[in-house]
């Protein structure tokens, strides 16, 4: 599993997630603003799933748990719901159906909160309508992978596959990572993808690898896939929903004078990708935090060194969504950068 060019143990360096509840106006604000960016983002299949993040952001919404709730826990860093508020809404959704049995028939429910003065009535009712609208709601993965076979050569015994990760990150941003690549089998290596009838499961150590060295940059993930002698990497992508500044707080520096004015917010999608067959070398990211630029010499040598062997490219990209009274200054940050992006104004 060791890989020839880099040590991980350099690269990975954890943090502790910051929160804060925001309950009242403040919550069906920032609920709003969060759906209407991603919606606004118009993000393609190199991201995760648009409609289900939305459904799931959706579902803290006041106007949805119909106040069985206190408010929405947001982390400060990444601008999404913590964790434990997209788990939330996942188990709600799971029992959605059993609660809904348990509670009866809504006209039945109504009729007893309206005779009943007590609110136990009126909360169970609040209850079902909030079930309700959970049934059968997509959600979007906060952990899930899958393989799709592409094509197969059975005499040079290789399969080609499509694996896409959705995860929500640790940082507190959700991802995905689609890799393309190809396996060839043999007596002397162990298959990370399972094939069978031309359906593909992946192993579990593949997953785990896959989880680990996703934890960083596409460029990564491509150089430690590539060292396993059987696996052939075609092409790495990373696509990121976040980090959402609605303050200056956390937000970079040349964006905090932006975020001083009420209700303003800057949404980001990063794309990175690392491929065979991009033509070259290309930065489009204002706000790229380049992972080499954090190594030592000798890390970054290593990084040249995987560069020169598997002769891959990096393609590196970021869209902002922001109110449009925020485009023009978002517009100048990006040409002072001298990067071209596409800036979406809600």
């Amino acid at each position: 599993m060791s890989n020839p060019f880099i040590d991980e143990s350099e690269l990975i360096k954890g943090s502790k997630i910051q929160s804060e509840l925001l309950t009242g106006e403040d919550e069906v604000a920032y609920v709003r603003a969060l759906s209407g960016a991603i919606r606004a983002a118009r993000l393609n299949l190199y991201y995760p799933d648009a409609r289900a993040l939305r459904a799931h952001v959706e579902a803290l919404a006041p106007r949805t748990h119909r106040g069985l709730y206190d408010g929405v826990e947001r982390n400060v860093m990444s601008g999404l719901p913590t964790y434990k508020e997209f788990t939330r809404v996942q188990t709600d959704v799971r029992i959605s159906g059993d609660q809904l049995r348990q509670l009866g028939d809504r006209e039945l429910l109504a009729e007893k909160a309206q005779r009943s003065g007590d609110g136990i009535h009126a909360r169970q009712l609040s209850k079902h309508d909030y079930y309700m609208d959970l049934l059968d709601r997509p959600l979007a993965p906060l952990g899930e992978m899958s393989v799709a076979l592409r094509r197969v050569d059975p005499q040079t015994r290789t399969a080609w596959f499509h694996v896409v990760l959705d995860k929500l990150d640790a940082s507190g941003l959700f991802v995905r990572y689609a890799i393309d690549l190809s396996q060839t089998s043999s007596a002397w290596s162990k298959d990370v993808v399972n094939l069978d009838d031309e359906t593909a499961q992946h192993t579990e150590e593949f997953q785990s690898l896959i989880y680990k060295f996703t934890a960083l940059d596409a460029e990564f993930t491509f150089i430690k896939l590539a060292a396993f002698g059987h696996l052939q990497v075609e092409r790495v992508a990373k696509g990121t929903v976040g980090p959402f500044y609605f303050s200056p707080e956390h937000a970079p520096q040349p964006l905090k004078p932006m975020l001083e004015a009420p209700g303003a917010f800057v949404a980001m999608f990063a794309l990175d990708m690392v491929a065979d067959d991009v033509a070259e070398d290309k930065d489009n990211d204002p706000l790229d935090d380049l992972l080499a630029d954090k190594l030592s010499a000798q890390a970054r040598a290593g990084y040249a060194a995987a560069r020169s062997q598997y002769a891959y490219k990096c393609f590196k990209d970021r869209k902002f969504v922001a109110p449009r009274a925020l485009v023009p200054g978002l517009r100048a940050f990006c040409a002072e950068s001298e990067t071209r992006n596409i800036i979406y104004g809600v």
